[in-house]
């Protein structure tokens, strides 16, 4: 499989990692389009088709391989179907680029961006999306899975189309073991004694790479979460500290997972080459797993608390197609439509079959999510296809609100420095962890504030962006640059 898939990190080989350089750019944003919608003036909900030759520009098309062969393929059906339209393309900005917020401010975003439904969320409560509820029937939205629809929906607005969906799971070494544990004592007992038989790590698990993008999936097996209902963290709840205390053990009690691991391509490169028994990792590297240890390779469900009765449930994302407003990329009504029409082809139920077969990518449409799941014959599409089908009835929704950009970055710095230097006081750290997330929410809803002094001080970004989506701005840059 490629690389690229969804979960909010994944432009390469899994998460990227946040920084508050990141956060900052993406407030500011929220902050400077919010202050401009007070004057706002609405766009046409009616775009045109084009009479005259069109461009419309998109970045983004997958990794290379299949994602890049799909794409090329929709690429060159549209144009064939739409010959008064011409598509360009820039395959080499991933998602969760900083190189759209320059863009946007200069009113030369891309019409069409492919990226993880987290951060296109950000984007859309800056007022750089466009709200597509305004522009396609309701009906057509029912197509989508639940979980898909969910994760590119803020405020009951949907801001992009879903092509794909997945997170992580526990990937094994059959050459190690024989049957994959169900619950996570069973995982840890294996473990230990593949480690004391095999002299290898029963599993590579480095706490702080990956941003804490694998570790929210055991929040919910401790029965903890990181965020409330009103979308403020509680990480430092005992739910929490006992899921970290679990994961820290791994390591300094339990010996199964080797101290020191701070890039994911060690991890990878330590279960590529017969290091460990165990991974957590999404299927966007299956195919490299696969060249290096072919039917050795098997992935499962990441096993459930068999303490707590509750299972863990990774972050499960989309990587999907947004358009940009017309403030950010100055588009027309007819590269609007355009945009639109290309958009539904590229998530259509051919490119999604397609992409499944030559990438792995697992579906958001319903009906190709439902021919895959009752196909007697899927593994010899994807031999590996009922373990993700397994993991994916235990999962939680990606969180596209504000917030969740500060969960990243800080718990680099908190819970991986609790890594990294074996001190094992995770109590205190998860404390220091919610406090800086809480500082970094303040921060930011008192710059909102200062900016606008017409609105409460307990007015949260949130609910200031609902503002905006009532109506869009036709911006000119100059009003909205920094």
């Amino acid at each position: 499989m490629d690389s690229s898939k969804g979960g909010p990190r994944g432009p390469t080989t899994g998460p990227p990692a946040r920084s508050n350089r990141n956060v900052i750019i993406a407030v500011v944003v929220v902050i400077i389009v919010v202050v401009a919608a007070v004057a706002a003036i609405e766009l046409t909900r009616h775009p045109s088709s084009p009479t005259n030759k069109v461009v419309i520009t998109i970045w983004g098309s997958g990794s290379p391989g299949g994602e890049q062969e799909v794409f090329n393929q929709t690429v060159a059906a549209f144009e064939k179907a739409y010959p008064n339209v011409t598509v360009e393309d820039d395959p080499a900005v991933g998602v969760a680029s900083t190189t759209f917020v320059s863009a946007a401010h200069a009113g030369k975003a891309p019409d069409i961006y492919r990226d993880t439904s987290d951060n296109a969320g950000v984007l859309f409560a800056g007022g750089l999306v466009l709200n597509l509820s305004k522009y396609l029937p309701a009906s057509y939205f029912q197509n989508f899975t639940a979980g898909t629809l969910a994760d590119w929906t803020l405020n009951g607005a949907v801001y992009g189309l879903p092509i794909n969906t997945n997170g992580v799971g526990l990937y094994y070494n059959k050459k190690f073991v024989k049957t994959p544990p169900t619950t996570l004592y069973q995982l840890v007992q294996e473990a230990e004694q593949i480690n004391a038989t095999y002299h290898v790590w029963g599993l590579v698990y480095g706490l702080g790479s990956d941003s804490g993008y694998r570790s929210a999936a055991f929040f919910p097996a401790f029965g903890g979460s990181i965020f409330n209902s009103q979308e403020m963290p509680v990480l430092n709840s005992s739910q929490d500290i006992a899921a970290i205390g679990f994961l820290y053990n791994l390591t300094y009690k339990y010996h199964i997972s080797p101290p020191g691991l701070t890039t994911m391509t060690e991890q990878e490169d330590m279960f590529m080459d017969n290091e460990s028994a165990f991974m957590i990792d999404g299927p966007w590297d299956q195919s490299m797993y696969m060249a290096a240890l072919g039917n050795d390779l098997g992935v499962t469900a990441i096993p459930y608390n068999n303490q707590t009765g509750d299972w863990p449930e990774p972050i499960w994302g989309s990587i999907g197609y947004f358009i940009s407003s017309p403030q950010a990329s100055g588009a027309s009504s007819a590269q609007i439509w355009a945009s639109l029409k290309f958009i539904e082809m590229a998530v259509n139920a051919t490119n999604q079959w397609n992409l499944f077969v030559k990438a792995g990518d697992f579906p958001s449409l319903k009906s190709v999510a439902n021919e895959i799941y009752t196909n007697s014959s899927i593994t010899s599409i994807d031999p590996l296809a009922p373990g993700w089908i397994s993991q994916e009835q235990h999962t939680q929704i990606q969180p596209n609100f504000v917030n969740m950009n500060y969960y990243w970055p800080n718990f680099a710095t908190y819970v991986g420095n609790l890594y990294d230097n074996g001190t094992n006081n995770v109590s205190s750290v998860m404390n220091a962890f919610e406090k800086a997330v809480l500082t970094d929410i303040q921060q930011a809803s008192s710059s909102v504030a200062m900016l606008m002094p017409s609105v409460h001080l307990s007015t949260t970004i949130q609910e200031i962006s609902s503002v905006q989506n009532v109506k869009q701005s036709t911006l000119t840059s100059d009003s909205w640059k920094m």
